[in-house]
């Protein structure tokens, strides 16, 4: 057996190997660099683009069609806005809405009316009542409710039914949250 061999003083990479591999390496992420930022300038021109074309668009739908009167446009816009809130009413969850109003309604009140306010999540509710004291009971209850808030009376009336019947007739507004 030999033990003059040195293995700590031997060289055992290859370093030409290692520098061709390098240089392979960082002239492919060079030409991964130059493609990204040529593709993200092209990103870049094509986005100012779009934004141009839609603001032409936009403008071209604000100015009303030539031929067309400024009443006309007006009136057909305000149909428009109409319809629209019409289409907002119909995506009320009602079912859920009934739900809320049948657990609160205590006995002795009778709703006659429900209709969506002006603004979003309000609600008018209409009825009658055997008392007052009980509309008061069911105005405290909407107002202990979590899903009821803002609970206002917006009015009341005695009202005879017959000869001997007597109730009171209601109006409340309130904010319901699904």
């Amino acid at each position: 057996m030999r033990f003059t061999l040195n293995l700590a003083t031997r060289t055992y990479l290859n370093q030409r190997l290692v520098n061709q591999i390098s240089a392979i390496v960082i002239t492919m992420l060079l030409l991964l660099l130059g493609w990204n930022i040529t593709r993200l300038s092209w990103n870049l021109g094509e986005k100012q683009r779009l934004v141009s074309e839609v603001k032409t668009l936009e403008e071209s739908l604000n100015i009303r069609p030539g031929g067309v009167s400024e009443k006309d446009y007006n009136s057909q816009q305000s149909r428009i806005r109409f319809f629209n809130e019409i289409i907002d009413r119909k995506g009320t969850r009602w079912l859920n809405l009934l739900d809320l109003l049948e657990n609160e309604t205590p006995e002795g009140i009778a709703l006659s009316a429900l209709a969506p306010g002006k603004k979003e999540g309000e609600w008018k509710l209409e009825g009658n009542a055997r008392s007052f004291s009980v509309v008061r009971k069911y105005v405290e209850k909407l107002e202990g409710a979590k899903a009821f808030s803002n609970v206002l009376l917006l009015s009341h009336r005695e009202m005879t039914i017959g000869e001997t019947g007597h109730g009171v007739q209601f109006s409340i507004s309130c904010m319901v949250q699904f």
